[in-house]
This record gives C-alpha cells, sequence and structure tokens, in this order.
C-alpha cells in the first residue's frame, strides 16, 4: 500500500487589513470586568497588551463566528454588533461574501473554519450548489475520514488510457500502454494569462512543487529562476510557437496547447511535433462554450491525451446570454456524457476550472464527469486579493503583498489545499468511497435539485399548463 499523502499545514496569518463579516465596538459604558474573554472561545476579547492590563483591548474583530455569547452575557450591554460594509460589497451573485473569509481562514491554519452561527440558508441555490453527495456511510462506527485509520486515496492519473488490452495467441500483451502522469490531489493551479507579481508567482510554483501538483503558466511568462521547478510546471504554448520553446519543453512533463479549429485538423501532427521534441503528455484548453462537448468528442477521438474544459469565472458557459448559460455541473456532465455516448470515456482525462470556489466544489465537479479541477481565484483570495462582480470583474489585490515574503505567500496556499483535502477525505469517507478516481462521474452517489424537482412537480404542473391550453 502507498503511503498516505499528507499535507502539512502551518499556522501563517498575513498582516493585512482583510474583509472581516461583523464590526465589534465596545462602548464606554464596558466596566472592563473580563466576563466576555471567558465566553468567547475565539479569543476575540483580551485585555490590554503593553498598556494597562485592567483594561480590554479593541475586540478582535477577525477572528469573530458571530455567536452572540459576548453579547450576551456582557453584564453592561457595553457591546455592539453590526454588519462591516465591505463585507456587503465584496463578491457578487455567484462569489458570496462569505467565501472570502472562509477561503482566508483556511489559508491562515490549514482547518476547516467554524461558522458558529449554524446554518441559516436555502437548501438549494445555482450550480453546484443545487446538488447534494451522499452521505450514507457518515454513520458508520469505523469511519473516521482525516483522522488516519482508513487508507483513502485522493491520487489521480493524467494521460490517455485504453478501454480494453489485446493479447496475442501466446497471452503476449499487444496493447501499447500510454504513458501517464500521477498526481496525489485532484487539484491543479491555472494562471495562463496572469498579471501576478513575482513573489506571488514564484510562490504558488513552488506550493506546487511542496503539494507535488502542477500549475499552468504561460511560456513566456516563466521566469528563468523558476526553471529549476520545471516539473511541476505546465507551460502553455501557442500551438504555432512550438519551435520556439524547445529547450521548455525539453525540461517539463506536460505542456498546454489552446484550442482552436486549426489545432483540431492537425492534431496528430501537433502531437507528433511534440513528442519528437520530448515525450511529454499535452493539455488542450477548450472554451465551455454551447458546443463544447462535440469539441470534446471530437478532440478525444483524435487522438488527444488531455482535455481541460474552461469555463468563465462563475462557471458558466461563455458565448450565450447569461440567462440560457449552463452552469458548471451541467456543463461537466454534458461532456461526459457525450463521451460516454461515444464509448471513449475512459481513453481520455478530463481537467474542469471555472467556478471552482470551495472546497466541496471538487467532489461535486468530479462526481459531474471531471477527473480533476483546476483553481485560481482561491488562491488569490487566500493572499488578500478582493474580487467584485458588478457591474464587471474586477479584481483588487492589496498594495502591501508585493512585500510579503515568498515563504509566507507559499505557506497560506499549503494551507489553503490542507484544508480542502482533509474536506475532500471527509467527503469519500462519508461516501464509503476509498479512492479518487472512483468518483468520477458517480451522479448515482449524488441528489440534483433540479432532477428531483422536475420529478416531483414537473408532470402535475405540465398537466395544469395543458388544461390551460
Amino acid at each position: 500500500m502507498p503511503k498516505k499523502y499528507h499535507i502539512h499545514t502551518k499556522v501563517t496569518p498575513l498582516n493585512l487589513d482583510y474583509v472581516f463579516k461583523f464590526r465589534i465596538e465596545r462602548g464606554e459604558n464596558c466596566i472592563n470586568c473580563g466576563k466576555c474573554t471567558k465566553v468567547c472561545i475565539y479569543e476575540a476579547h483580551k485585555r490590554g497588551k503593553g498598556g494597562d492590563p485592567r483594561k480590554m483591548a479593541d475586540p478582535n474583530t477577525m477572528v469573530c463566528r458571530n455567536c452572540f455569547r459576548c453579547i450576551q452575557e456582557c453584564p453592561r450591554g457595553a457591546l455592539e454588533k453590526s454588519l462591516d460594509k465591505d463585507f456587503l460589497n465584496i463578491g457578487g451573485s455567484y462569489w458570496k461574501s462569505d467565501m472570502f473569509i472562509t477561503l482566508w481562514k483556511q489559508a491562515e491554519d490549514g482547518k476547516v473554519p467554524v461558522t458558529g452561527a449554524g446554518y441559516r440558508g436555502p437548501f438549494t441555490g445555482p450550480g453546484f450548489d443545487s446538488m447534494w453527495t451522499d452521505m450514507s456511510e457518515i454513520v458508520r462506527p469505523t469511519r473516521d475520514g482525516i483522522h488516519g485509520r482508513e487508507y483513502i486515496s485522493t491520487s489521480v492519473e493524467l494521460g490517455r488510457k485504453l478501454n480494453h488490452l489485446t493479447f496475442d495467441d501466446c497471452g503476449k500483451l499487444l496493447s501499447k500502454i500510454h504513458d501517464t502522469i500521477d498526481i496525489p490531489i485532484p487539484i491543479i493551479f491555472d494562471f495562463p494569462q496572469d498579471n501576478l507579481s513575482h513573489n506571488v508567482k514564484t510562490a504558488i510554483v513552488r506550493a506546487a512543487a511542496e503539494l507535488n501538483t502542477c500549475v499552468i503558466l504561460s511560456a513566456d511568462r516563466i521566469a528563468a529562476d523558476l526553471k529549476k521547478y520545471t516539473k511541476n510546471i505546465i507551460p502553455l504554448i501557442p500551438h504555432k510557437e512550438i519551435d520556439k520553446h524547445q529547450a521548455l519543453i525539453k525540461s517539463v512533463r506536460m505542456v498546454a496547447i489552446n484550442y482552436n479549429d486549426e489545432v483540431l485538423s492537425t492534431l496528430p501532427a501537433l502531437q507528433d511535433k511534440i513528442k519528437k521534441i520530448n515525450n511529454v503528455l499535452t493539455i488542450f484548453r477548450v472554451p465551455a462554450t454551447n458546443a463544447v462537448e462535440t469539441i470534446v468528442s471530437s478532440l478525444a477521438q483524435s487522438g488527444a491525451e488531455i482535455i481541460h474544459v474552461v469555463a468563465d469565472y462563475r462557471g458558466m458557459e461563455y458565448g450565450s446570454s447569461r440567462a440560457d448559460r449552463r452552469l458548471a455541473k451541467d456543463i461537466i456532465r454534458a461532456v461526459h456524457l457525450k463521451l460516454v455516448e461515444d464509448r471513449i470515456r475512459d481513453e481520455v482525462t478530463i481537467i474542469f476550472s471555472g467556478g471552482i470556489a470551495m472546497a466541496e466544489h471538487v467532489p461535486k465537479a468530479m462526481i459531474c464527469g471531471a477527473d480533476l479541477t483546476a483553481i485560481d481565484l482561491p488562491l488569490l483570495i487566500a493572499l488578500g486579493a478582493r474580487l467584485y462582480e458588478e457591474p464587471e470583474k474586477i479584481l483588487v489585490f492589496p498594495e502591501a503583498l508585493e512585500k510579503i515574503s515568498v515563504r509566507t505567500i507559499m505557506h497560506r496556499i499549503v494551507n489553503l489545499m490542507g484544508a480542502w483535502h482533509s474536506q475532500l477525505l471527509e467527503v469519500m469517507g462519508a461516501m464509503g468511497i476509498r479512492e479518487a478516481r472512483r468518483l468520477r462521474g458517480e451522479t448515482g452517489r449524488a441528489i440534483f435539485f433540479d432532477e428531483i424537482d422536475n420529478d416531483t412537480f414537473g408532470k402535475l404542473f405540465k398537466k395544469r399548463e395543458t388544461a390551460k391550453i
């Protein structure tokens, strides 16, 4: 049995003024009794340091989890709590304000954050929020998820595979086995057109190396000091610039190519050209348009090894009106089922990116049919970036980020992935699945709101509409 994959996390605070949900204010009628320090398990309230310890320090809003114990227990009603204005303005219809705080906390300590206020939202929403996974094994006495007694593998395999093996009359294998690459977590990093500062880019690459995963970077933006990490870098190379980047191709394990009609028509020749330079795997990046499943099928039938389906940052289709766009789960399922229909699903690896915002989106994307996922924005949010959706996408980096050390940024990314890996183990353990590869396409182990809603009420409302006509 291979050694268990473990991500070593380390508490790494980032001294930046980041968004928080609640603003706590201490009134003048505070008698400094310290009752709030005793009831707050998150240590939002402490006595003053460096000054008079008999007086209370200003509340630490960053660690507040909205349990309201301090408000309830204060004998003078000296504490007031309100929603912060920045919290109300950040994000939008998809990237909810709470996501930013969750990602920030996960990057700080590598743990799954406690909310404290309990569940107060609807049971469904768009995209992945309208999908629930089977947790029937969660009541099994021996199920311990992240605690280590049971072996759960989160590794995935990238590359082209055979759907059957052929042997001669003597039992000798005739089929040619394709080269594949294993990574221990079904997540890669994706920054094909980045405008990152050098310290952030370096930290992301080093974090990928630490986690033994990979990061996609534009070939023209790979600095000389990053080339020692080329085993963890996937250069994105224009298909007409293969010759220009021969030296880089010789040092990596995978390359990425943006899809267009010319790529599809010359795919075998293009792959042969790359293979002659180095025996690397080639990833074809396909934008998630309304015809993406047909394009993916054509690429797979032409011999593509790995296909990367790229949705927009909200996990939506490109090219159509917003009301008609498919969401991530529907895009992935359409691609997966098309390949199943064409009997070639097992031959190709599918990566999905776009709208992968939270840890639970990773297993949900895989259940819908992806082999693994690629992420970008969660890593930047963990470093203090703020995203505003309306009226257009605006990503704002903190000014002080360029001065943060590479090591600190790297540790925060590793922490974030540690928290996501722990949640992946918990989901798989609760589902009774011991290998991440088995998650792919396991839609029978999930419930989709739109389907049960249609099954329950669809026929009823359809009859009423028919009667009216």
